[in-house]
């Protein structure tokens, strides 16, 4: 019996130990046929041999400095050796310090490490802790997802062994250290050195380049920017392994264990261009799809000056708020108010630096916010953006009138109570220039230096700037609106307003060029010195209906004004009437010369006075056509496109692309030269007066304004820059009774030029062959009398053969009364 049982536990145990064989026996093919599996499954790496990452979009300033960064991803690729040795120890160090190890233990795979990895998971119950090589983390970075499963893991360490087989170890650190994430939107090392420290990496410290080696094991928790203490503690974790690996030195330890954490966010462009650089991503997108555009290293480079372009922005910004805030305007304005009334909870947090969600997510133009902590009839006392406190007297907040009263604030709080949420803005004083007449009222704005504060507020009507190089055509500043934050439509090139008495030199520059007008079947050319009438005028079209042009000032005057003068103070019967000389359909084809396209030029009498629709880059290139002596530039934004690979784009179907200068003028160079010098008087002695400020002699230009205020302009230039400046409401609405180009827009003009014509000399415009002198009868526009030395008569400029009609010969008495008797008998 004992034998039996002993039989039975020996029969039961072999039985057993079979099962047993047998599940592990399909357990072992299992996991082999699944291993062999994902083996299958897993792409080649052959293309890695080759890999270039995806690179953003850039876009340069004319100085080739980087205006903006647009793309899914921040990289900056860089070959293995321009990435320095000491950098790429500090990744070995801190992620897989066996690397360049050649036991089959720790290469490709680190065994050792995934014991320790799973231990530690196993303890915690769950995938806690990595156990990835350089090379498990290559292949996982640009073949899997970082989603921690058992499935992923495996796929990882055999492909790692691909990836050994396949390519050499600088080759898989080459493209480790380019792809690897290390917060903040970086990938890659030369990204992140520019977001974390603005430098590249050639630039960094030992402590910095740890730094940032401490970052792929978790870059949220280690970000030097979010979390410096845990960054220092990964940091000194990754310096200690440096030195222990014999990568630097003791005392080169100490040093880097010494340095601060001092890493901020650096972005990767400061777009002072938005408007212009909205632009070019636009067209770039819609010719060649977005793919292609922010993800194959495309680099732009524009004409945009960064200097003007700052002038142009802060300018505008500055002018648009002074109108808003009723400080260059005849109209005073009333204020809106605070931007919102902060609970107690919500002050407390924007006392704290927190930024209050009634905010835009940037602030507009140059406006910073602030609270009020306290307010007095002598003062306010307002938290500057949390950081620190400032003080407005009454003087800061005086133009802020009451509505509908209008009535000026005696106390300071009358204006702000304590919880207001308020714009302010660096004091500014707007007073008239004191030159030349002041009946235009224009204001120009200065800042005082340390002058403190002022309140402010955004407003409500709107602006453009645009400014070319005369003769290129190349945008030197493109300015769409007060704030690319608020609104990202570009009045600049978009907006269809009318030019006013913007539009009259167009006209003018017809009845100007006499072998054109000669040409053409009229007779009587004008010169610059002809006499046109200001009386009422009246005419009827052909739909029955009847014009009846006024001047600005509602008035008129029973003496004629020789055209310069017409010009120079913007009379619009005399404009009229200048027209209707030349003719309507002769005036239109002439105007198509300057860009402006025939079915934007109505055919009507109201042509002169800018009747029609155009943009202000429409009008700027205009214009630049008086500036440069006769030839139509082709405004362009874009220099040059080249790709990753150095290859040039082509801009033949780009509008805002270059082309060369044209080599043939539009215009004679003489009748650009007489229109520039009678817009050189608009500024001498007409409604561009106030820009004498400038003390330049080279400046000439033109104001605009239409019917009901609702546009103002000033257009101007001299001989390198013309700018045009454009201010009014997006719906058309009036400015107010007093508003005008020559005190909305000039000022701004005014203060862009000061900026921009810096770096130009002041040489004055070149008088062309086809241009002579002679001296005129002002009262007759005929030429002066031979040989009358009674009168000093001025000295005109006029086209070579075509000079004033010569004065009728004097009739004495008795040949008078003879005529006259004759006349009397037949």
């Amino acid at each position: 019996m004992a034998a039996r049982g002993i039989s039975s536990r020996r029969r039961w145990v072999f039985w057993t130990l079979v099962v047993l064989l047998l599940v592990a026996l399909n357990i072992v093919v299992g996991i082999g046929v699944w291993t062999w599996r994902i083996w299958q499954e897993l792409p080649p790496v052959v293309q890695l041999e080759n890999w270039h990452p995806q690179e953003p979009l850039r876009i340069y300033a004319d100085n080739d400095h980087l205006l903006q960064v647009v793309g899914p991803q921040l990289r900056y690729a860089l070959p293995l050796k321009q990435i320095p040795k000491t950098l790429q120890d500090a990744f070995i160090s801190a992620e897989n310090s066996k690397f360049y190890s050649h036991n089959p233990i720790y290469y490709p795979v680190s065994f050792p490490g995934i014991i320790r990895a799973a231990f530690v998971d196993l303890v915690h119950m769950a995938p806690v802790q990595g156990a990835s090589t350089i090379t498990e983390q290559v292949a996982r970075n640009f073949y899997l997802t970082p989603k921690k499963t058992i499935t992923r893991k495996v796929a990882e360490i055999l492909l790692a062994y691909k990836l050994g087989a396949r390519l050499h170890r600088p080759q898989i650190l080459d493209l480790y250290l380019n792809k690897i994430y290390l917060g903040e939107g970086a990938y890659g090392v030369q990204a992140a050195a520019k977001t974390y420290y603005g430098k590249t990496v050639n630039q960094l410290t030992v402590g910095e380049m740890a730094t940032l080696a401490g970052l792929p094991a978790a870059p949220s928790d280690f970000n030097p920017i979010a979390s410096p203490a845990s960054a220092k503690t990964r940091r000194d974790y990754v310096l200690r392994h440096m030195a222990h690996y014999g990568y630097i030195t003791k005392a080169q330890e100490e040093a880097a264990l010494a340095e601060p954490i001092k890493a901020r966010y650096h972005a990767p462009a400061s777009n002072i261009a938005p408007y212009a650089t909205d632009w070019i991503r636009n067209w770039l997108e819609k010719h060649f799809g977005a793919d292609f555009t922010y993800r194959t290293g495309l680099r732009v480079y524009t004409s945009i000056n960064p200097t003007d372009q700052r002038a142009a922005d802060r300018d505008i910004a500055v002018g648009l708020e002074n109108y808003g805030m009723g400080l260059d305007s005849m109209d005073p304005k009333a204020w809106h108010g605070p931007i919102a009334q902060l609970s107690t909870a919500a002050m407390e947090a924007a006392l704290q630096g927190q930024r209050p969600s009634q905010l835009p997510n940037h602030n507009p133009a140059n406006l910073h916010w602030g609270v009020v902590v306290k307010s007095t009839p002598e003062m306010a006392t307002v938290s500057f953006e949390g950081r620190h406190l400032v003080h407005l007297s009454l003087r800061d907040v005086a133009w802020a009138r009451s509505a509908p009263k209008g009535n000026p604030p005696t106390a300071v709080n009358q204006v702000l109570q304590p919880g207001d949420l308020i714009w302010l803005r660096r004091y500014v004083v707007a007073a008239t220039s004191g030159t030349g007449n002041p009946v235009w009222g224009t204001k120009v704005w200065h800042n005082i230096p340390h002058s403190g504060w002022q309140l402010a507020q955004i407003p409500h009507v709107q602006g453009a700037l645009v400014s070319l190089a005369s003769r290129s055509g190349a945008i030197l500043a493109l300015s769409g609106g007060f704030s690319y934050e608020l609104s990202h439509f570009d009045r600049a090139l978009y907006a269809f307003r009318q030019p006013g008495s913007g539009f009259k030199p167009f006209v003018y520059s017809s009845a100007m060029d006499a072998p054109t007008y000669l040409a053409s079947g009229r007779k009587h050319y004008l010169t610059p010195v002809s006499l046109i009438a200001d009386t009422p005028l009246v005419i009827h079209l052909g739909n029955g209906q009847v014009y009846a042009p006024t001047n600005y000032s509602r008035t008129f005057s029973n003496i004629p004004f020789p055209v310069w003068e017409d010009l120079a103070d913007s009379h619009n019967v005399p404009s009229v009437r200048l027209l209707m000389h030349v003719g309507i359909p002769y005036a239109k084809r002439y105007v198509e010369r300057f860009g402006i396209p025939a079915k934007q030029i109505p055919a009507s009498p109201s042509m002169v006075l800018g009747s029609g629709d155009f943009t202000p880059l429409q009008i700027a290139r205009g214009y630049a056509v008086f500036s440069s002596g006769g030839f139509l530039p082709h405004p362009y934004l874009i220099r040059k496109i080249v790709t990753a690979h150095g290859t040039t784009v082509s801009l033949m179907d780009c509008p805002l692309g270059y082309r060369p200068p044209p080599k043939q003028t539009v215009i004679p160079p003489g009748v650009a030269f007489l229109m520039t010098r009678m817009m050189e008087r608009v500024i001498r002695v007409g409604t561009g007066v106030a820009a004498q400020i400038l003390h330049r002699h080279d400046l000439a230009g033109k104001t605009g304004t239409t019917n009901h205020e609702d546009n103002a302009w000033f257009n101007g230039f001299n001989p390198d820059i013309t700018t045009s400046v454009w201010v009014g409401y997006d719906n058309n609405q009036s400015m107010g009774t007093w508003a005008a180009g020559a005190r909305e827009a000039l000022p701004i003009w005014i203060r862009y030029m000061h900026t921009a014509l810096t770096q130009y000399p002041d040489v004055g415009f070149f008088q062309p062959p086809d241009v002579v002198t002679a001296r005129y009868n002002p009262k007759t526009g005929d030429l002066a009398p031979q040989g009358d030395p009674g009168h000093q008569y001025p000295m005109g400029y006029f086209l070579s053969g075509y000079l004033p009609p010569k004065p009728k010969p004097k009739i004495s008495a008795e040949t008078r009364s003879f005529i006259h008797a004759l006349m009397h008998i037949f």
